[in-house]
């Protein structure tokens, strides 16, 4: 067995789950003997690690927290499984050994990437280069979608539904007629979901609301659906937009594709994306990281960062 699945075997048995992250932070900072490392405090029990070698102008991006869920630890001939195998503790596992390759390097490990990026938020780092580590089957990718995240709550009537009423009086059909209008422009990875639709089969729905997510795939999209949102209006709607932020495309690569998930990249400039495994298999019960491709990474890694550093 490798250096790397070795160190990537003992992390996928420390729990790491968004929120309790506080074990896997002491170990990492167990593991960076000769870096300068900081705890940067984000919460109570929560902190991410940033470490510094040298004098660093690129800066490896890795999240710690996991999505919850057991996925049993085995191993294979060609297969490591485990929660967090590709996502991201084998990219921890690559983001360490190569940075004690390098003599200039940065590492910032954070919390809440699954959840809210609390970690991310908080890092003050600027004007340097990032490696946001994610799964990207090892191909360097430059960009990836946007995110709009709204909230929309219909009002109506609450009547016994015996009664001789109108559509309009049921907050659900407000709900329901809004959404397909919304479903019909085709929005990029839209996706809705009811959280309140009336109390009972028996009464009219006085209140109902739904959460929707799209991810825009470009700068233009994202406007339209930031421009056709403010149009939804009425007396019995309501909307508030929890979240939008821009599609992000790097300027350090000329190459490279645009990711359909959302990463910590939106809160780093001067960003790529780069890292183990296929998107398709995390956050699945069955998770794993291919071996091979596992033991490519570090090396991999530590190409890029130099080309970064040219750059």
């Amino acid at each position: 067995m490798s250096e790397i699945e070795a160190l990537l075997l003992e992390m996928l048995q420390i729990p790491s789950v968004s929120g309790e992250e506080k074990m896997m932070g002491e170990f990492l900072v167990s593991q960076l003997a000769g870096f300068a490392v900081e705890k940067q405090l984000v919460e109570k029990d929560r902190f991410n690690v940033i470490a510094r070698k040298g004098n660093p102008k690129v800066y490896i991006v890795v999240h710690m927290d996991t999505v919850p869920g057991v996925v049993p630890i085995k191993v294979t001939k060609d297969k490591i499984f485990g929660r967090g195998a590709i996502d991201n503790k084998g990219n921890i596992a690559g983001a360490i050994i190569a940075a004690r390759k390098l003599e200039n390097i940065g590492l910032i490990f954070t919390v809440g990437e699954e959840d809210d990026f609390i970690g991310a938020k908080k890092v003050k780092i600027r004007n340097k280069k990032f490696v946001i580590m994610e799964p990207t089957k090892l191909q360097v990718m430059r960009g990836q979608r946007g995110l709009v995240a709204v909230t929309i709550t219909t009002k109506g009537t609450q009547v016994h539904s015996s009664l001789n009423f109108k559509k309009e009086d049921s907050a659900v059909y407000n709900l329901t007629n809004i959404l397909s209008q919304l479903y019909r422009k085709n929005w990029t990875a839209f996706n809705a979901i009811v959280t309140q639709g009336g109390e009972a089969d028996n009464v009219v729905s006085g209140e109902a609301s739904a959460k929707i997510l799209m991810r825009p795939k470009n700068i233009t999209e994202y406007k339209k659906i930031i421009s056709d949102l403010g149009k939804i209006s009425g007396k019995r709607i309501g909307k508030r937009i929890e979240d939008k932020i821009e599609p992000c495309v790097s300027s350090l690569v000329k190459n490279g594709g645009i990711v359909p998930f959302f990463s910590e990249m939106a809160f780093f400039k001067n960003s790529v994306l780069f890292g183990v495994g296929d998107i398709a298999v995390a956050h699945t019960v069955a998770e794993y990281v291919n071996r091979k491709e596992l033991n490519q990474l570090a090396n991999k890694l530590v190409q890029l960062v130099l080309d970064l550093e040219k750059k």
